[in-house]
């Protein structure tokens, strides 16, 4: 039985882990005449494909504990003694901006660059017909794979640089929000301000 370790595996080394693999994998699928990194371009896909995940379940939590927070501020405001407005609007302001951008984050990608590819679903779907797509796919060489990979590859890392950019800018419009309801809600209603 294999028991885990007691610490926890930092994020670079299991990063640098995964693009190792996805070498080794590509080095050892390579044969004589194949392009010197076959299989890299898929073991770069299934990485990227894991990062948009990721960005995806942290912009969900973000965007559930924005909305929590502005329902909670705004069905306290009754009960609780606001003395310092303007951190209180300020919190709500925030709160409400960064669920925003984080519903932003969720929006599917758009890939107008590749229209006639052959990995992502509306180039697919561009056939027209299973057999159509087929008949591209049996065109393929490891290289056109390889190809394919590069480029549908490029475009998924564009589109997390503007994710991964707009939920940071997310994350510190919610630090600010947690600010200003710490200084404007919490703090007069635990130390009794008018």
């Amino acid at each position: 039985m294999h028991k885990s370790p007691d610490f926890p595996i930092p994020t670079e080394l299991a990063v640098g882990s995964e693009l190792a693999q996805a070498i080794g994998t590509a080095q050892g699928a390579a044969t004589s005449g194949d392009p010197p990194m076959v299989g890299f371009g898929v073991g770069v896909h299934q990485y990227l494909s894991q990062l948009t995940v990721v960005i995806y379940s942290k912009t969900t939590t973000l965007l559930a504990a924005n909305m929590v927070l502005v329902s909670l501020l705004l069905s306290t405001r009754t009960s609780v003694k606001i003395s310092l407005e303007g951190f209180y609007v300020g919190a709500l302001c925030f709160f409400s901006l960064a669920a925003m951008t984080s519903a932003t984050v969720l929006f599917p990608r758009f890939h107008r660059h590749d229209a006639s590819g052959l990995i992502f679903w509306r180039a697919i779907l561009s056939d027209g017909s299973p057999e159509g797509y087929y008949s591209r796919v049996a065109e393929l060489n490891k290289a056109k794979v390889e190809e394919e990979y590069a480029k549908d590859n490029y475009h998924i890392a564009k589109t997390l640089r503007v994710k991964d950019a707009l939920l940071r800018y997310a994350i510190m419009l919610f630090i600010l929000g947690l600010v200003c309801s710490v200084i404007g809600v919490v703090l007069p209603t635990v130390l009794g301000l008018k």
